[in-house]
């Protein structure tokens, strides 16, 4: 058995997903507000009280990162929900979740449980969703010198923007299994909407692959595939590759 650690945008459905697997085969989740919590008790504190501690004592910034990390080397099992965990843990399946900000904006806005993340308008949320990320890119790529952009990080990447929780359930699941017991699986799944075809690329039968300019899809093979599965109206399909 090994680890699966599950990175992706805010509000693509990491959850949702982390809670499909361990109804299905027998792991736990580990998320890094978890591991932040329990080190807070361990210390006698609040989760606020530790952050405060935190940020007081630099020596102690990485203390979840560092309970990753030997989660991951020691124990087996686990699905970590956090978005270094993947270079935390490296002997994983490493999954990517990523949705439009657009979806991503009306699912956290409407979205009342997430007492943390209240906007008050439509317009403030996307803003705000953005600038975090970019915050975050910047930030691990100054401190952990990674890029959580590339994709080339991951074993598996879904786009969650127009799928049901049960294509996206279930491709994931499937897709793990077949990693666990080497076998081939497709392992980048777009939604055809999010795909970017210009008007003077001819036809093409070839698999697709795709250029990710700007933070957009663009096709650069499959031209044909990608207006099938647009005109039947389907929810993923199956890249190649992402340049």
């Amino acid at each position: 058995m090994i680890n699966i650690t599950i990175a992706g945008d805010l509000g693509s459905g990491k959850s949702t997903v982390a809670n499909h697997l361990i109804s299905n085969i027998n792991y736990r989740i580990e998320s890094a507000g978890l591991i932040f919590r329990r080190l807070a008790e361990q210390h006698g504190m609040t989760a606020k009280e530790f952050n405060q501690f935190i940020e007081s004592n630099p020596k102690y910034d990485n203390m979840v990162d560092d309970a990753i990390k030997e989660m991951g080397e020691k124990e087996e099992n686990i699905i970590f929900d956090s978005r270094l965990a993947w270079h935390f843990v490296p002997k994983s399946f490493k999954i990517y979740m990523y949705v439009d900000v657009d979806t991503a904006t009306e699912r956290i806005f409407n979205d009342k449980g997430r007492v943390s993340e209240s906007y008050s308008d439509m317009a403030t949320a996307k803003k705000e969703i953005i600038e975090r990320r970019q915050s975050e890119v910047l930030r691990y790529k100054t401190f952990y010198n990674v890029d959580i952009d590339n994709y080339n990080n991951y074993d598996f990447i879904i786009d969650t923007s127009h799928a049901s929780k049960e294509q996206v359930n279930e491709l994931v699941l499937k897709s793990f299994f077949a990693f666990e017991q080497g076998k081939e699986y497709n392992k980048v799944w777009l939604s055809p909407k999010n795909l970017i075809i210009e008007e003077n690329h001819n036809n093409s039968e070839e698999d697709i692959e795709v250029e990710k300019r700007d933070g957009k899809f663009h096709v650069v093979k499959g031209f044909d595939k990608v207006r099938e599965a647009l005109e039947k109206g389907e929810a993923l399909v199956a890249v190649k590759k992402i340049c």
